[in-house]
């Protein structure tokens, strides 16, 4: 009878026998394991120490990382509160009839009022309107109708607005007006818009004004000039004069002017840049009593007219505006004194 064993356990019981033939290994000397015991330590520790170090980098740059992505929220978070919020309008003054359509709980309009982004303004045939929009100072005529958008821009679809931009203010983005016929932006300016049914009149009384229309076309106007933009999409450009009876509603309503302890120089100049004039002061030693003129009152609730009249009644100076574009002052004559 045969028998058949595995290779392999053959092998092993051949192993086995060997080991048990070579007897008990020998242990190693006391100082030599002591070597070995210490190497096998410090070995152990500086992987430890390595592991620990691997951990702590990666750990540090995950921090790291948290505090720069922080650090860069923060920026952005900065970044948006310094940019500026849309500036919206604030009522100022009003004469006439004047409808005001602003947000469903506000029901007091008054002086001060904040009128937010979708307020609309309409004028009736008696009706002004003084404003603040953004940097601008803005007035309304009769008959108009405005709407206030976002941030600085206005459409005004019918009648008529001045603008005007204060030397405090050149720096601000500039009011975007839009109406049917197309857009106007200005840089530092005074100007008008007349819009009606068949076209659209852009006047510039001081500074350049940029017009766009609804096909694209650009027009740049400076100073004494006038555009008209139609219906059909025709301009007709033309010389347009910075005072005059096109300019006369613009004074119905315009902002106070402080004169209680200030020089009639200032009021001179005001009235002069008001109504599109230029001041001459005529004479020796006009100028300089002007600026050592002091007034006192006040001119609140009366147009510029108004108030030249009432003003230059409480001074020693004689004023005429008969030469077209001027104001002219001068010191009384002798004769003038005597009579």
């Amino acid at each position: 009878m045969t028998s058949e064993r595995d290779p392999r356990t053959h092998g092993q019981d051949q192993i086995a026998r060997m080991i048990a033939e070579a007897g008990p290994r020998p242990a190693p000397a006391a100082p030599l394991e002591q070597q070995v015991r210490a190497a096998v330590e410090q070995a152990w520790q500086q992987a430890t120490a390595q592991r620990r170090l691997r951990r702590g980098v990666r750990a540090f740059a995950a921090a790291a990382a948290l505090v720069v992505l922080t650090a860069g929220l923060f920026w952005i978070g900065l970044n948006r509160r310094a940019v500026r919020a849309p500036a919206d309008a604030t009522l100022v003054a009003v004469r006439g009839d004047v409808t005001v359509q602003a947000r469903p709980e506000q029901r007091l309009i008054a002086a001060g009022t904040h009128l937010p982004s979708g307020t609309t303004v309409q004028t009736a045939s008696n009706g002004f309107v003084l404003m603040t929009v953004a940097a601008d100072s803005m007035r309304l005529g009769p008959n108009s109708r405005l709407r206030i958008g976002p941030g600085g821009e206005v459409r005004l679809a019918a009648g008529r607005m001045y603008v005007e931009t204060s030397e405090s203010a050149r720096d601000a983005p500039p009011l975007i007006v839009n109406t049917p016929f197309g857009w106007i932006s200005h840089l530092g300016t005074q100007f008008q818009v007349r819009v009606d049914s068949a076209a659209m009149a852009v006047s510039v009384r001081s500074g350049q004004v940029r017009v766009r229309d609804v096909s694209g076309k650009v027009q740049h106007l400076i100073a004494g000039q006038e555009v008209d933009v139609l219906r059909g999409g025709q301009v007709q450009r033309r010389a347009v004069s910075p005072y005059g009876p096109q300019w006369a509603w613009v004074d119905a309503l315009v902002p106070d002017l402080p004169i209680d302890g200030r020089p009639l120089s200032a009021f001179l100049d005001w009235y002069a840049h008001e109504m599109g004039l230029r001041l001459v002061l005529v004479g020796r030693g006009t100028a300089n009593a002007v600026r050592h003129t002091r007034l006192s009152g006040s001119i609140a609730g009366l147009t510029p007219s108004q108030a030249l009249v009432a003003i230059m009644a409480t001074t020693r100076f004689e004023y005429d505006t008969k030469v077209p574009g001027e104001l002219r002052i001068r010191m009384p004559s002798p004769t003038s004194r005597g009579s």
